[in-house]
C-alpha cells in the first residue's frame, strides 16, 4: 500500500511558507523528497482543466481533523492511465494559485526514474521546454528507430495518441531519432508537420511545444525531420 506520510505533509507546509523568489535548488530537492508520499486531500470534482487546457488532479494540504488521504504515489497509476497532471495547493481554500504544477511528463518521470528530480539531466534549453527543429545543412547519417518501452512506455503512448487524435492527427505515430551531434542525442519525432496546420510554422511550433507536457524532462523532442516509418500510438 502506498504511504501516506503526515511528516512529509508538515514538510510541505514548511516549504510553502517560503516566498516563491527564495525557492532555490535546495528548496526544490526538499520539495521533491516530500511531495510524493505526503498525505494530501482532494476536492469535488477531483479533476479540472488548468489555464493551459490540460487536465489536473487537484490536491491540497489538508485542514485539521479527519480527512480522506491521497498521495502522488497512491495516485500515480490512475493519473498516468487517464493522461492527467496534478497540482498541489497550500490549503483547501484555493484562494491562491497552486504551489506546484506537475505535468503528465513529470509524473511519467516519477514512474520511470523513481524521482521527480530530473534537474541537470540535459541542456538548459531542453529543460526549459524547448523543441529542437533540425534542418540538415549537409548530408549526415542519423538512425531512425522505434522507441523502446523503456524510452517511451506504453502508458505514455496511449496518452499521446489520445491527445493527437483529439487535435486532428488521424493516425498518430512516433519514431526515435538518434543523432550524436544533438544534445540529447536521442529525440522523439511525431508524424506531425506544419502541413497539418495549413503551413503555419508558428502554430506548428506551438503545438510541438505542447507535446512536451507529456514527456519527462530528460526526453528530447525534435521537429523538422520526417521518418519513413512511425510506430502507431495506441488508443
Amino acid at each position: 500500500m502506498p504511504p501516506f506520510d503526515l511528516s512529509k505533509t508538515q514538510e510541505l507546509q514548511t516549504l510553502f511558507a517560503v516566498a516563491s523568489d527564495l525557492r532555490d535548488a535546495a528548496w526544490r530537492r526538499r520539495f521533491w523528497a516530500a511531495v510524493v508520499d505526503a498525505s494530501l486531500v482532494s476536492f469535488q470534482p477531483q479533476i479540472e482543466r488548468g489555464p493551459d487546457g490540460f487536465p489536473y488532479f487537484q490536491l491540497a494540504i489538508p485542514p485539521g481533523g479527519e480527512f480522506t488521504p491521497f498521495s502522488l504515489s497512491h495516485l500515480l497509476p490512475y493519473v498516468l492511465e487517464h493522461g492527467l497532471g496534478a497540482v498541489v495547493y497550500r490549503d483547501t481554500t484555493r484562494l491562491t494559485p497552486p504551489e506546484w504544477v506537475l505535468t503528465f511528463g513529470a509524473l511519467l518521470g516519477l514512474q520511470m526514474f523513481g524521482t521527480l528530480d530530473t534537474e541537470g539531466t540535459q541542456d538548459a534549453a531542453l529543460s526549459a521546454g524547448a523543441v529542437v527543429s533540425e534542418t540538415l545543412a549537409a548530408p549526415r547519417q542519423i538512425l531512425i528507430a522505434v522507441p523502446s518501452e523503456e524510452f517511451l512506455p506504453a502508458i505514455a503512448r496511449r496518452a499521446l495518441g489520445r491527445y493527437l487524435r483529439e487535435t486532428g492527427i488521424a493516425d498518430p505515430g512516433v519514431a526515435l531519432i538518434v543523432d550524436p551531434t544533438l544534445r540529447p542525442p536521442q529525440n522523439l519525432s511525431f508524424n506531425v508537420s506544419a502541413a497539418n496546420f495549413g503551413g503555419d510554422e508558428a502554430r506548428y511550433r506551438s503545438f510541438m511545444s505542447r507535446l512536451r507536457w507529456f514527456l519527462p524532462e530528460p526526453c528530447g523532442l525534435i521537429g523538422g525531420i520526417t521518418a519513413k516509418h512511425y510506430a502507431p500510438l495506441g488508443d
